[in-house]
């Protein structure tokens, strides 16, 4: 009995214990204090004041009155940027869809909505569990092109071709490119923004001379507006068009689009392929806005009009998801008919629907119907489009913001426009491989049309001269390709040393840094004047081969006897032919040196990327006037450089490879490079954490050290510097490299190049290991994926095609 009540006082007392552990551990009642960490997610609202006593409808006329000045001034904000009362009207009806729903506790709009994909696809993966073997890469660089016996192709003369032009000003650019593009078979349907109605009357007047051009007239004109369904509506309204006369492939372009190919090379090019393929850049991870930027709009009085949120579309929740794409396009006659004849509660009725209320819907509904259709395994994942984007437009100066661009809640959360082509984009447009660019501007450039209209004569001549009808792209220019077995790019200032320094990429990640050329035994076996011959792959530390290459035509380069670079400058451009710069060895092999960082200001690390055509992807060589000689140096496009002289700031023409803090200080405009490399630094230590929880042996990798406190090095060594003057370079071995101003000579390093020749038993231990792990190369830090790119609230991404009133493609 007593051991009874001894259990049972112990259990009261453990009981009454757990009850005041409780109680003092018990959150503070609510309260709508602002400042109260638990009311962050809420919005204030102090309801003290309002006496809701007595009859329940009186209590509820005072709420309504309460609420009523907040709504009131919402809608009037609304209303302040209409200019017709059809405007408001409408806004107001689908406010009230928002105010009806939440008031009768029904869905908002489109919440509940599930949508019907038709598309079969028998390889559709999820980016997000990629099956052994297969990386994101692989997955976004799918193509269409069975077996001649499974389907239709045609014979390059078979193809005729409607091409579609959304035109808004300058009548004589878009008669510029339709003659461009003239055959005898060739069809052009115009659609020209409502309103600009003098280019409407011009080329009205010149296709009533010509039985093959057809410019809309109302009811299917379309006053287009940026970022809203108008420029959809546009599209389909020539589709309605095109569907009535006879064609073979519809070709999508802007005015300010033009052909960098011959018309033969384009036909060629496309006979390589089925009839019925469909050319759209899609990004095949389906894009996931979050709900703070996707927003229900309203459009009319030529802008769009915020109501609230739209509802993302999820393939688990509503049957689909919704793919990132470019508008411009070549796709078959087939999939021009679906699109202009939808089906009542078809997917793309419905989805038609939503989309009116979608911002940036053009770069959102073509690709994602193609997926979503029986379309979808006749696509071929590459619109032969060159474009390349400028920077975001809440990254200009307040005062010099397009506001139509900066329509979300957040005005820094802005879309962007692509770069207007001038003549230092002709090397890049060459070496593109693509078929047509954008965008050109007559006012900006006169004179790269001139220029790309002699090479594409040029090229059709000799295609036709030797009857060519194989697709075939511009033979490329390497000039410095030596043996075909890679060089070194040994930094001039080592060469006599004990340990010779090479560009190279260290152990492993993106970083392209200054490392050792050799192993430690091999320096001092190497002639004196080892320069001058050639070394072998076993002498060399892994990552440290680069192929040169392809270079453009204009001008030519030339490896002199002591491994410098003779430049000889070209008719167009004076600084010579730009090349790639490709690594050779490793899980990088095939990625080029990318001598641009990820802000608005030109320069910063320098690291290796999946290629993809861009200005800073392309390097020349030093010849002396416009950078050192034996520099490596980017040439920064007039284009950027006349946004950035906007803000009062002056940018060199030229940034060449080399060492930060050695020489100048280079500047941090925006304060955010700095930023930007602690954000670096941290991922990739995380990275290099579950790296080496893979690989126990990389404990003493290159980037271990760094974790363990290499990170104030470029802090020390500029003390240091201060004090006692400039550093010899071997204190920045192993440090990444920069683009820096190339005036900043003493910071600039020269090279040389050394080429390698393969001897038999040239295979190494390091290639056999990366043998097996090259098919994931890409799996990291890009997807393969280009042209647009999301701002990190929703998606990281290469693609995001964006077009305004003007029909120019931004990114959002």
């Amino acid at each position: 009995m007593m051991r009874t009540t001894i259990w049972a006082v112990i259990g009261w007392i453990v009981l009454v214990n757990c009850f005041l552990l409780v109680i003092a551990n018990a959150p503070p009642p609510e309260t709508d204090d602002p400042n109260d960490p638990r009311n962050r997610w809420k919005t204030y609202v102090d309801f003290s004041g309002v006496d809701v006593s007595g009859d329940p409808a009186e209590a509820a006329r005072k709420t309504v009155d309460f609420y009523n000045s907040d709504l009131m001034g919402r809608i009037e904000k609304l209303y302040e940027k209409t200019t017709t009362t059809e405007c408001r009207a409408l806004i107001g009806k689908h406010f009230g869809y928002y105010l009806k729903a939440f008031a009768n506790e029904k869905p908002l709009p489109f919440t509940d909505k599930t949508f019907k994909s038709t598309c079969d696809q028998e390889d559709e993966y999820d980016p997000d569990n990629l099956p052994p073997g297969v990386h994101m890469g692989m997955v976004q660089n799918r193509t269409y092109r069975p077996p001649r016996n499974e389907t239709e192709y045609l014979e390059p003369s078979e193809i005729v071709f409607c091409y579609g032009i959304l035109a808004h000003d300058s009548p004589s650019a878009t008669i510029r490119l339709i003659e461009a593009l003239d055959e005898p078979t060739t069809q052009f349907i115009v659609h020209v923004d409502a309103k600009y109605e003098e280019t409407h009357q011009a080329l009205k007047e010149y296709a009533s001379q010509r039985s093959r051009v057809a410019v809309l007239d109302y009811p299917n004109r379309v006053r287009v507006n940026w970022g809203g369904f108008s420029m959809v509506n546009a599209t389909l309204q020539m589709m309605y068009h095109a569907d009535q006369i006879e064609f073979t492939h519809f070709v999508h372009m802007a005015a300010t689009a033009y052909p960098i190919a011959s018309n033969r090379r384009i036909r060629n090019t496309l006979a390589d392929y089925p009839a019925d393929a469909n050319f759209m850049h899609i990004v095949l991870k389906p894009t996931s806005p979050a709900l703070p930027i996707w927003n229900y709009y309203v459009e009319c009085d030529d802008r769009l009009h915020r109501i609230f949120e739209l509802a993302p579309l999820r393939k688990q929740v509503h049957g689909v998801d919704i793919f990132t794409s470019s508008q411009w396009f070549i796709i078959s006659k087939e999939y021009v008919n679906f699109l202009a004849h939808p089906e009542p509660g078809s997917f793309l009725q419905d989805y038609m629907d939503y989309m009116k209320h979608a911002v940036v819907a053009d770069e959102h509904f073509f690709g994602t119907v193609l997926r979503n259709t029986q379309f979808c395994k006749k696509h071929h994942n590459w619109n032969f489009l060159h474009l390349q984007f400028d920077q975001w437009e809440n990254e200009r100066e307040l005062k010099m913001r397009d506001e139509r661009k900066c329509i979300m809640p957040d005005p820094n959360h802005c879309g962007r426009s692509p770069t207007t082509m001038e003549m230092d984009y002709l090397d890049i447009l060459e070496l593109s491989g693509d078929l047509f660019a954008r965008k050109f501007d007559d006012k900006v450039d006169t004179k790269i049309k001139d220029v790309i209209d002699r090479i594409r004569d040029k090229e059709e001549k000799e295609l036709i001269k030797f009857n060519i009808t194989k697709p075939q792209a511009p033979p490329l220019h390497n000039p410095l390709v030596l043996d075909g077995h890679g060089v070194l790019f040994v930094a001039k200032e080592t060469i006599r040393s004990e340990n010779p320094l090479c560009m190279g990429l260290g152990e492993e990640r993106n970083k392209v840094r200054l490392v050792p050329c050799f192993y430690e035994d091999v320096p001092p076996t190497l002639a004196s004047n080892w320069e001058t011959g050639a070394v072998i792959l076993d002498e060399t530390i892994p990552h440290n081969r680069w192929e040169i290459g392809p270079c453009s035509s204009d001008g030519d380069l030339k490896k002199e006897y002591s491994g410098d670079v003779q430049v000889i400058p070209g008719l167009y451009n004076p600084t010579g032919p730009r090349c790639n710069l490709k690594m050779m060895d490793g899980l990088r092999v095939g990625r080029c040196l990318d001598g641009e960082s990820f802000d608005p200001q030109p320069g910063g690390p320098v690291h290796v990327f999946p290629c993809h055509n861009r200005w800073h992807q392309y390097l020349s060589f030093g010849n002396g006037t416009h950078a050192p000689a034996g520099a490596l140096h980017t040439n920064v496009p007039e284009h950027t450089r006349k946004r950035i002289a906007e803000t009062g700031r002056e940018q060199e023409a030229y940034m060449c490879l080399g060492l930060e803090g050695r020489g100048e200080d280079e500047e941090d405009w925006l304060g955010k490079r700095k930023e930007m490399m602690e954000k670096m630094k941290q991922r990739e230590l995380e990275q290099m954490e579950q790296y080496s929880e893979d690989s126990e042996d990389e404990e003493g990798s290159l980037a271990q050290q760094e974790e363990d406190g290499e990170e104030d090095a470029t802090t020390d060594t500029n003390a240091e510097k201060k004090e006692e003057g400039p550093l010899d370079i071997w204190h920045w071995e192993y440090e990444q490299l920069h683009a820096i101003k190339c005036s900043n000579t003493e910071a600039v390093i020269e090279w040389v190049i050394v080429p390698f020749i393969e001897e038999d038993s040239s295979t190494t231990e390091y290639e056999d290991e990366d043998a097996d792990e090259n098919a994931s190369a890409d799996s990291g830090d890009e997807d393969g994926s280009e042209d647009m790119e999301w701002p990190d609230e929703t998606q990281d991404s290469d693609v995001d095609t964006k077009t305004d009133d003007k029909e120019e493609e931004e990114e959002l």
